[in-house]
């Protein structure tokens, strides 16, 4: 029988330094909502152990260049369910580049996150085309901030009328040494849109990109930017069909927070009163009552925490959606009541993530004092993971 086929979702962000365990968190979390597989961040700010951190969540393998914790860093995550077998690593001593190969799917793949000076350096490009050409595979991606604009007229807002700088010139340069393309330009030909906005200069510009060879350039479905409140720089997503996927399963958990919810005890209150009301009867018995009650309560549980989730969901929706609308708006008028407005979307989404970041972080040391000491799931649990990654995807 064939497989289900679906898409390996790719992103390259610029995280303006993670080094705060709840931005770290809210990050992954994020990642994780967009179903992301392989991420590709600069600007981590940590070092070597601080990375070691990030494999965290739905993170089965981290590989990172460091340099200290106040500038620098590149990163590469990866799923933990996505096949991938590290071959070879090559890392920038100063932190600006990271580029790792190996097996996805049965393929020679080479995957790079790159963090560029925003000065003209010579022996920095020729240094990564060395390290990449000594490494280079037919399947390419290679994500980054390249801290400059390709093109004058189409990735500055407002344009520029100079020629393209040295830059520019020297970015180019390398990816016609390796014939990699600009996915973004190529998904979308005739559209202008930005990643950054500088509020000293007040322009936008388009510096972040995600260069691919032209294998991977024929199993593009889509490029995009995405909207990011936890930096100053919005994401670069790439949706990339594999050979081929194995579909998972998945499975529902109670979220234990519910019991320090006033409202959930309430809700659960009411619903036991409705259920005495209509099954306490003369001929039942209360072992018998019992049993069903707690059938009861759990779909009402279930119910409860559906009409949550969706609830919360929808209101992060909604204020992505106006931030992404608002930056559309403000990248045409550039007024300053719209940046108002933005300013006061992304606030308001920060504060919603940074609860759920708090909550979430709070039951895992919770969960890691109760059983941190004992042969449990917990135990077991890191355990699988570890021979996860030692597992031979394929022969």
């Amino acid at each position: 029988a064939t497989q289900r086929r679906s898409n390996i979702k790719i992103l390259t962000l610029n995280v303006k330094g993670i080094n705060y365990v709840i931005k770290r968190h809210k990050i992954l979390s994020s990642l994780k909502k967009d179903r992301v597989q392989i991420a590709l961040l600069q600007e981590t700010h940590l070092t070597d152990s601080e990375h070691l951190k990030l494999k965290r969540h739905w993170v089965g393998q981290i590989h990172y260049s460091s340099f200290n914790s106040k500038s620098r860093g590149v990163a590469i995550l990866i799923h933990k369910n996505l096949p991938f077998t590290l071959n070879t690593i090559v890392r920038d001593m100063d932190g600006r580049f990271i580029l790792i190969t190996g097996l996805l799917y049965g393929e020679q793949i080479l995957l790079g996150s790159v963090y560029a000076l925003n000065t003209l350096d010579r022996l920095f490009y020729s240094n990564l085309l060395a390290k990449t050409s000594s490494v280079c595979p037919n399947h390419i991606i290679i994500g980054g901030d390249f801290n400059c604009g390709l093109s004058p007229e189409t990735d500055y807002n407002p344009p520029k009328s100079q020629p393209p700088s040295k830059m520019a010139k020297a970015t180019m340069d390398f990816c016609s040494d390796l014939g990699l393309f600009d996915a973004w330009r190529v998904c979308n030909p005739h559209v202008k849109d930005f990643i950054f906005f500088s509020r000293p200069h007040f322009s936008f510009s388009r510096i972040g990109y995600m260069f691919v060879s032209r294998s991977v350039l024929d199993r593009t479905r889509a490029c995009l930017t995405n909207t990011c409140a936890f930096s100053d720089h919005s994401s670069v997503s790439m949706e990339l069909l594999p050979p081929y996927y194995d579909p998972l399963s998945r499975h529902w958990r109670l979220n234990p927070a519910l019991l320090s919810d006033p409202q959930f005890v309430k809700y659960l209150e009411d619903q036991w009163e409705l259920f005495l009301s209509t099954n306490d009867l003369p001929g039942v018995s209360a072992s018998t009552l019992w049993e069903v009650g707690k059938a009861f309560l759990r779909g009402s549980i279930i119910s409860f925490t559906s009409v949550k989730k969706k609830s919360t969901l929808a209101k992060q929706l909604v204020l992505e959606r106006d931030i992404t609308n608002l930056e559309r708006e403000f990248k045409k008028s550039s007024s300053v009541s719209v940046l108002k407005k933005l300013d006061a979307a992304r606030s308001a989404l920060d504060q919603l993530l940074t609860q759920k970041a708090e909550t979430a972080i709070f039951y895992a040391k919770h969960r890691l004092f109760e059983s941190g000491n004992k042969p449990g799931r917990l135990l077991a649990r890191l355990t699988q993971g570890k021979k996860g990654s030692y597992a031979i995807p394929s022969l």
